[in-house]
């Protein structure tokens, strides 16, 4: 019935959409397998709305893939995937307000409790079965069970019936850094409370420090699952594949003289006669101001420089060397092609900061297709 009614909604309302956000599966699906070589299994990360490739789309492409769990951030997460028919159990990692605990009827889903304080509150309020990993704070100094309270935890857990630990884990701070000591620290402390607790309680599932950049160290990490996030999407090593594209299209196109200025507080003047257009794609579409005269786009495989600053809602482009370049020819605005210069990678070194950044500003509302 729901199907049927996304049909009848999606026929209604037909468009031909300005900007399209591709997703290629198969590029998903060979991230997944390159980390499936190397770790005894994978739980994906899809929180931020799958790192901006579309929660319910991602989680439909790994549906079938009988993975121990996804990892969602939010409540209204695990929400969305249970109202879109996703049946893989739900692990929620960021905080969940205990009345949202006690009135949740969601089947499969799994709580992330990251504090002493949190565990004694469930404790004393929780009145149905309820799921749980118990973070432990290894070094990262941001959330977990102290590891001086670990003890207690336990004795906690013990005592109380409706509480069952599914999986125990932590978080590396430092795994992308190759001249770390603190993950070498990291993973001794980690091992050490994984055995604590597996002596405990021989019922736990899921032991999980590992994410992407730590998976590296997966030999030396008492765990049997690791958190993938970023390298789902491909970003990373070079065996892993993009697995997002933007596209769009001129929205119009003119020639300006030299002398001539573009876009806000002339930020750009024409050094020579030029052919300048615009797409309609700014900063209120993901596309970072601070691309402003430094990032580029790809019309009919030529690499177009932008001109002036980014818009909220448009960009201007220099297609002087585009061959007749006019009103709705096709616009790559973010390559799926690690070395493009429009890549997400090098679109984050030109803007000084991380791809997450980048990929997360996507709009939700931009349409993911899938390829």
């Amino acid at each position: 019935m729901r199907a049927l009614f996304r049909k009848i909604r999606d026929m209604r309302f037909q468009h031909e959409p300005l900007i399209t956000v591709i997703i290629h599966r198969d590029r998903i699906l060979h991230n997944l397998r390159e980390f499936q070589k190397s770790v005894p299994a994978v739980a994906p990360v899809l929180k931020a709305n799958a790192y901006g490739h579309g929660l319910v789309q991602v989680a439909q492409i790994l549906e079938s893939g009988h993975l121990p769990f996804f990892c969602v951030d939010s409540y209204v997460e695990a929400m969305i995937l249970r109202n879109e028919g996703i049946k893989t159990p739900l692990l929620i990692i960021g905080y969940t307000p205990l009345k949202n605990i006690e009135r949740s009827r969601l089947k499969n889903v799994a709580y992330g409790i990251m504090s002493m304080e949190e565990l004694q509150r469930l404790a004393r309020d929780c009145r149905r079965p309820t799921s749980i990993h118990l973070k432990v704070d290894t070094g990262m100094h941001r959330q977990g069970i102290l590891l001086e309270e670990l003890s207690e935890a336990l004795d906690t857990l013990e005592r109380n019936e409706k509480i069952m630990l599914e999986g125990v884990y932590s978080h590396l701070a430092d795994a992308d850094n190759e001249k770390s000591t603190l993950t070498e620290k990291q993973i001794g402390l980690w091992n050490a409370a994984a055995r604590e607790a597996r002596d405990r309680f021989q019922s736990v599932r899921w032991f999980h420090l590992s994410n992407t950049a730590g998976s590296k160290y997966a030999k030396n990490i008492d765990a049997n699952v690791m958190r993938l996030g970023l390298g789902l999407y491909g970003i990373g090593a070079n065996n892993l594949l993009p697995a997002l594209e933007m596209k769009t299209r001129l929205t119009s196109v003119r020639k300006i003289t030299v002398g001539e200025s573009v876009g806000y507080n002339a930020t750009f003047t024409a050094k020579n006669e030029m052919t300048v257009a615009t797409i309609p794609v700014g900063y209120a579409e993901g596309l970072d101001r601070r691309l402003s005269n430094k990032g580029s786009a790809t019309v009919k495989g030529v690499n177009c420089p932008f001109v002036g600053r980014v818009n909220m809602n448009i960009t201007s482009i220099d297609v002087s060397r585009v061959p007749n370049p006019k009103l709705d020819d096709e616009v790559l605005v973010i390559s799926s092609e690690r070395n493009a210069p429009n890549s997400i990678e090098n679109m984050a070194k030109t803007c000084d900061t991380i791809p997450y950044e980048l990929l997360i500003r996507i709009p939700a509302q931009i349409r993911r297709y899938e390829e």
